[in-house]
């Protein structure tokens, strides 16, 4: 049996993060296109698919929108005086754009539900059944439907399209059921490799015997040894890919990492295909969903924070990388949110643990529904800050008028003016 996201980052994650293992590795115009057969600006990919007669239009223009997931306090970020724990953000990405402070998530408070209303801009999945795709049209099947008349023969290639996500509850975040969009204009999803439940019983087992030594240097090796084993015993899934092209790239990448050393961070995995990806394909639309913040339900507050701190450090060098290729430097629109926050802290107890019971809906409070959200790019305004409420559902809308396309119909509205000098 496979196992999930969150029995991975039990296995692994435990006194391994306490050594630090699972740490992460640490002007053009605007709409100006890139420079023709330079290797950096565009991958072989992505130059044949912009020389082709279905040449997505929106190519000049990237969004990448940035899901600071698990779930994180407004306490633990934004509203921290000394932002001890996203620093990159704070220091880095919140002076150079636009800081929404008071943005809300209005639905169920649930990683897939809210990653998917701001892909969409619509509630989605009210019955909680992440197994079938979205309602309403995602901004992956905007993007390629809309690109080059609306048929799935000239509509821009899934290349154009990807999403990174951290477990397989997003699997179908990258498609809807609506009429006239679904596979034909999906998006690639790509989910970081799982271990069977043999190897997470027999890593549980190693650190336990380690930790009970007393020793920092037994705890090392036994982080050592735990990183061998999920490397040698992960398997990959290839099923949100749509194209052969996909899967090669997937297969290599996978395989690079199984010959790796360092960390087993699903979040680093992420970080770290979606800029190759970058570098390959230039897609016009890239989504990255983190989670490794979920830790929280296990009740340590340092794996908490370390890895709001471990997401931060990620979300800047995808920031980095936009600003160093070619393709995506000076015509990049990047939003970064978290999913939805967790619970305030109440006598006797400890909030951050939890963010509710999705399936009542109990124990939401205001710690939970309240996030913020930067944005940079060409047009913001430096330094901006936006204290209006606002829905988090706007993300959808937002990210799409940069691209110069609609919203589907009813979605929630844009907030880009919001943000523009």
């Amino acid at each position: 049996m496979a196992l999930t996201r969150r029995d991975l980052l039990r296995g692994t994650m435990g006194s391994a993060a306490a050594i630090g293992l699972t740490g992460a590795a640490r002007s053009l115009s605007p709409w100006a296109s890139p420079r023709r057969g330079d290797a950096k600006a565009v991958g072989p990919a992505i130059a044949d698919h912009q020389c082709s007669a279905g040449a997505d239009p929106t190519d000049q223009r990237k969004l990448i929108i940035v899901v600071f997931g698990g779930g994180t306090r407004f306490s633990e970020s934004v509203g921290d005086p000394g932002h001890r724990y996203i620093p990159r953000l704070w220091n880095e990405m919140v002076p150079r754009g636009a800081l929404f402070t008071n943005m809300r998530v209005e639905g169920k408070v649930v990683h897939p539900n809210c990653t998917a209303s701001m892909l969409t801009g619509h509630q989605e999945w009210q019955d909680v059944d992440w197994s079938k795709p979205v309602a309403h049209p995602t901004v992956f099947e905007i993007v390629r439907r809309t690109a080059a008349g609306g048929g799935p023969a000239t509509s821009a290639a899934d290349i154009a399209a990807w999403a990174f996500v951290y477990a397989s509850i997003l699997a179908k975040v990258g498609e809807s059921s609506a009429p006239g969009y679904g596979p034909a204009f999906a998006a690639n999803v790509v989910e970081p490799p799982t271990i069977p439940r043999s190897t997470a019983d027999r890593i549980g087992r190693l650190m336990q015997e380690a930790a009970a030594t007393g020793s920092p240097e037994a705890e090392l090796s036994a982080a050592r040894q735990c990183a061998v084993l999920t490397r040698n015993t992960s398997r990959i899934s290839g099923a949100g890919l749509r194209s052969e092209a996909a899967r090669r790239f997937l297969d290599r990448e996978y395989e690079a990492w199984k010959r790796g050393t360092g960390s087993t961070s699903h979040d680093l995995f992420l970080a770290e295909r979606a800029i190759a990806c970058m570098s390959e394909f230039a897609p016009t639309v890239l989504v990255v969903a983190f989670g490794e913040i979920d830790c929280a339900h296990y009740g340590s507050w340092s794996r908490y924070v370390e890895a709001i701190r471990r997401t931060d450090d990620l979300t800047w060098r995808l920031w980095k990388t936009a600003e160093e290729l070619d393709a995506y430097r000076g015509r990049t629109f990047m939003l970064v949110l978290p999913d939805h926050g967790r619970q305030l802290d109440v006598a006797g107890g400890m909030g951050f643990i939890h963010h509710s019971d999705f399936y009542t809906g109990r124990d939401v409070d205001e710690g939970c529904r309240r996030v913020w959200m930067i944005a940079v790019g060409p047009g913001v305004s430096a330094g901006r800050q936006v204290d209006e409420l606002l829905p988090s559902t706007a993300v959808a809308a937002t990210g799409l008028e940069h691209l110069g396309l609609p919203a589907s119909e009813d979605a929630e509205p844009s907030v880009l003016q919001r943000m523009m000098a």
